[in-house]
């Protein structure tokens, strides 16, 4: 990864904290990662064994950008939010954020407060000149989610993603520019008007 790219520390809202993955979290991570609806709308393969289980959180607990979503009261985990390469943009100091989100927190406003301070680290630690996000196309719960985070919508990307079953999807594409961020508020103008 690019040099901005650095080790991952924790992140805490009023609710949450994220914090790096072990291999003792198996539990919390089956309540999204073996869930057919969550992956699914994610774009991943559902675990189906254990032995998947215990290679996809190993791969998860050894990448530096992938937090598990916790409660701060009682430490149990709900999600998981990553950092990743934003594969859209060349040589700009920008980062993309990917998550999923264990079915019995959902409507909980625990995703928007988990990107909330995902954005605040990208802009005030990475230093970061843009943020950026997606969702397949139709997926209303994320768009909603998304936009709550503060994000502008900047347009569909079709034919952007081709799921392991062979399924195409468009993607819908949001960002955050540095400058947005630092206004204090998203402004409503639109990039390409």
């Amino acid at each position: 990864m690019n040099g901005f790219w650095m080790r991952r520390a924790e992140i805490e809202t009023e609710r949450l904290r994220l914090r790096a993955w072990t291999m003792q979290d198996m539990q919390g991570f089956l309540l999204f990662a073996a869930d057919p609806e969550v992956m699914m709308a994610a774009g991943s393969k559902p675990v189906l064994s254990q032995e998947e289980a215990r290679a996809e959180l190993r791969r998860t607990a050894d990448d530096p950008y992938a937090y598990a979503i916790t409660l701060r009261d009682t430490g149990e985990i709900v999600g998981k939010i990553k950092f990743q390469r934003d594969g859209a943009r060349y040589n700009v100091h920008s980062v993309s954020i990917g998550y999923e989100l264990a079915q019995r927190y959902w409507g909980n406003g625990y995703m928007t407060e988990a990107l909330r301070g995902m954005v605040r680290h990208a802009f005030d630690v990475m230093q970061v000149e843009l943020v950026t996000i997606g969702h397949f196309t139709g997926n209303e719960r994320s768009r909603r989610v998304i936009e709550r985070a503060g994000f502008l919508f900047d347009g569909v990307t079709p034919y952007a993603f081709k799921r392991f079953d062979g399924r195409v999807f468009d993607e819908a594409n949001y960002s955050i520019l540095r400058e947005e961020y630092e206004s204090g508020a998203v402004s409503l103008r639109r990039r390409f008007s």
